[in-house]
């Protein structure tokens, strides 16, 4: 039997860090070693304990969730031989609260769990342990691939991952799609848990070697997509915004789909690519899901597009590209040592859909490589 994973919580609220070790005990294999009210308290037990793994609350007074994210960081960087502290942020739903939470993502945080706003207790306590499962899962299998390389060091080749060939460019010499990427008409992204992060590391290399419009689904509940978009635009020249209904898709524009809501893309008679929104039923747990994006992608430019799937849990996205590889188009994937948690990724890879796998340094080249091969028509 493996070792318990140590849970440490820390949040203001008597109530609602009662709530939490209620809800961590009925997961199996995890044990609360301690529940404490401040980022200070939080910092002292780290020192004196072992912890794996940290519910963090955002808004405290004194040494707030930032600043308690980045102590742990530190403390992380002074251990570089043992496994780091994790850090699952509790959010709260206010817009504050969703530009703090995707400031955490970007700063290391393993993921989040927005804090329930319903009115029943039970009906709560149900949402929250679920959440908390979900997180926790991914996070043990995330935690036992850093054990798997940390023990594999000092090997050279320890963690590489690239499962087929392709082209490194570094992002200064992309070249820009006027140099003969003409015939891409879009480029569809899936990624789920680390995507925040990834998302800043990738982007702007990667509207530097496409004009074309670049869609996005990122595993997110409502209001904090939003929030995402802000953040992304501020870090890149393209134009980053949530996606809104009926809007005409042009060169240089990226679009994010709003938390909630699945984004598909329709070719209209004139030619024009144009977003829709949908409300339909979830899709492998998700709404918004990368499959419904890249099977629309599919119907609507054919061979004249591709889509990235990146780091996240589970399997949204492998249905999507194989409909992306019948119409013609290329299917790329992020490499299991550059992934928080290689399941989207991963899953492509097993199914034999990825046209080339990377880090995401490497990916916007690969993306120039893919668009300046011949293609079938559609």
């Amino acid at each position: 039997m493996p070792d318990p994973l140590r849970v440490l919580i820390v949040d203001d609220s008597r109530i609602f860090r009662a709530a939490l070790g209620e809800a961590l005990r009925h997961i199996p294999h995890v044990r609360v070693v301690d529940s404490v009210f401040s980022g200070d308290k939080a910092m002292q037990v780290i020192g004196e304990q072992p912890v794996d793994l940290v519910t963090l609350d955002l808004e405290m007074p004194g040494m707030d969730g930032m600043a308690t994210l980045q102590a742990i960081g530190r403390f992380n960087r002074e251990r570089p031989n043992q496994l780091p502290v994790g850090v699952i942020m509790i959010s709260s739903h206010t817009q504050q609260g969703a530009h703090a939470t995707v400031s955490a993502l970007q700063g290391g945080a393993f993921d989040f769990i927005p804090k329930p706003s319903g009115t029943s207790h039970a009906e709560n306590m149900k949402v929250l342990g679920a959440q908390l499962a979900d997180k926790i899962t991914g996070y043990t299998t995330h935690r036992a691939n850093r054990m798997l390389r940390l023990a594999s060091r000092p090997s050279a080749a320890a963690g590489s991952t690239t499962a087929l060939p392709a082209r490194h460019l570094a992002p200064s010499v992309i070249p820009n799609a006027a140099s003969g990427l003409r015939g891409l008409a879009l480029v569809g992204i899936g990624v789920s848990t680390g995507g925040p992060k990834a998302l800043g590391l990738l982007l702007p290399a990667l509207v530097t070697a496409v004009s074309c419009p670049i869609l996005i689904v990122q595993h997110m509940p409502p209001g904090f997509t939003a929030s995402l978009a802000e953040s992304l635009d501020r870090m890149v020249t393209a134009n980053v915004a949530e996606a809104r209904e009926g809007e005409q898709l042009l060169p240089g524009m990226v679009r994010v789909a709003p938390g909630g809501k699945h984004l598909l893309v329709e070719r209209r008679a004139t030619g024009a690519l144009v977003t829709q929104l949908s409300e339909d039923p979830l899709e492998c747990g998700c709404r918004p899901a990368a499959n419904v994006l890249f099977r629309s992608v599919a119907k609507a430019c054919g061979s004249h597009a591709g889509v990235l799937v990146l780091t996240g849990m589970g399997q949204d996205g492998t249905e999507g590209a194989a409909a992306i590889k019948r119409s013609g188009g290329w299917v790329l994937a992020q490499d299991e040592a550059s992934s928080v948690v290689w399941g989207m990724p991963g899953s492509i890879v097993a199914a034999g859909l990825a046209d080339a796998v990377g880090n995401l340094e490497q990916l916007p080249g690969m993306v120039t490589d893919q668009a300046r091969l011949p293609r079938r028509n559609s």
